[in-house]
């Protein structure tokens, strides 16, 4: 018997529907209804409709009279409205979680934990795992911030914001280049520079931006 809870399981289903929209078939846009997202993910259509609601709101997706649902394509537009947005709240976060940090409040060691990990994911090349522990990285610092409007409005547009992070799977060496800017982030947390911590997390916010004009530009979309 299925006992969870249906909030919990609309909530699940948001992130579940960003990592389908992010996938490479979806780069163009797609357009697919309801019954068939249902048979996707093998759900209920009530929790699918919650997290569609949701995802509507946030720009996720787009509901039609007809009933579609319409994923759009990948934009130069929306890429550089959403990064812009990020790295103006990731330079916020990091700001308030390396306050914290150094005063003492919140541990660095799972920071230093994640940070170990990605190196060696660098290492032996496993960008599509490194990826996603960066997310990690960045989760723990939204987390941790005491923000939790800042931590909120993150965490909405990280869920839009995956669809380009995605694109760079397969770009060379941006995960040496990922690495070395948390390791920027992470050594000014260590010398008690928080100020220093936020510009480094702007700073690699823009490297990334540039990253997904390079992989747009390859499809035409930027």
């Amino acid at each position: 018997m299925n006992d969870k809870n249906p909030m919990d399981q609309s909530v699940s289903l948001v992130s579940r529907l960003a990592d389908w929209i992010a996938m490479p078939g979806q780069m163009h846009g797609a357009s697919i209804t309801e019954v068939e997202l249902a048979a996707i993910f093998g759900v209920s259509r009530t929790p699918l409709r919650e997290a569609l609601n949701f995802a509507s709101a946030i720009g996720l997706v787009r509901r039609e009279r007809s009933r579609s649902i319409q994923v759009p394509p990948l934009s130069g537009e929306d890429m550089l409205q959403l990064s812009r947005t990020r790295e103006e709240l990731e330079a916020l976060v990091t700001f308030q979680t390396a306050e914290r940090i150094i005063a003492g409040e919140v541990a660095i060691d799972e920071l230093e934990k994640l940070n170990q990990r990605m190196n060696a994911l660098a290492a032996i090349g496993d960008t599509g795992v490194l990826l996603g522990t960066g997310l990690d990285f960045h989760d723990f610092i939204r987390a941790h911030s005491g923000n939790h409007v800042a931590a909120g409005l993150l965490g909405q547009l990280m869920l839009r914001m995956e669809r380009y992070r995605q694109c760079i799977r397969t770009l060379e060496g941006r995960s040496t280049h990922i690495v070395h800017e948390h390791n920027g982030i992470l050594d000014a947390i260590r010398r008690g520079d928080a100020a220093a911590a936020a510009k480094a997390a702007r700073q690699h916010v823009a490297n990334a931006r540039e990253s997904y004009r390079v992989e747009l530009a390859k499809h035409g979309l930027f």
